[in-house]
């Protein structure tokens, strides 16, 4: 008789057991569906504003190092994906990196873009200021100079 409620008892933790996994397993398929769901979502607007200000950082580079880290890579094959279909500027800001080191990582940037079939007449690459919506850099500059020079107050 002993036997028999332990074979009962085991067979319901068994059966219970399974039960939790399975609602488990739905629970994070319910998950993955939700969030491959709302990426795309996200990724276009992201894409977007990469797009918009075509512009690779010191912050996108490897530090002291003429690679791209792991978010440069990212930004710079949503900007190829751009410049295939659209030609346009990449800025590649200098900030504090030595002449030698600047110029490895823009040829280290055109390596990449070549690669991907990007040709030399779709794209020009300099130092310049960010894209996008706002006001123009020449402004800012044009403002900040004033500024300067005590043409304008700070208040």
């Amino acid at each position: 008789m002993k036997l028999y409620v332990t074979i009962a008892i085991t067979t319901f933790f068994f059966v219970l057991i399974a039960g939790c996994s399975e609602n488990m397993e739905k629970s994070l398929d319910k998950q993955i569906i939700n969030s491959q769901l709302i990426n795309p979502y996200n990724d276009i607007p992201v894409q977007n504003s990469i797009i918009s200000q075509h512009t690779l950082f010191p912050y996108h580079f490897v530090k002291n190092g003429e690679e791209l880290n792991e978010l440069g890579n990212k930004d710079l094959n949503v900007l190829i994906k751009h410049f295939l279909q659209h030609p346009g500027k990449l800025n590649v800001r200098r900030g504090d990196a030595p002449q030698d080191l600047y110029q490895g990582r823009i040829n280290f940037v055109l390596r990449q873009l070549k690669e991907a079939g990007v040709k030399d007449d779709q794209i020009s690459i300099s130092d310049g200021m960010a894209g996008g919506s706002g006001m123009l850099s020449e402004k800012i500059l044009i403002i900040v100079e004033e500024k300067n020079s005590g043409k304008i107050s700070s208040k």
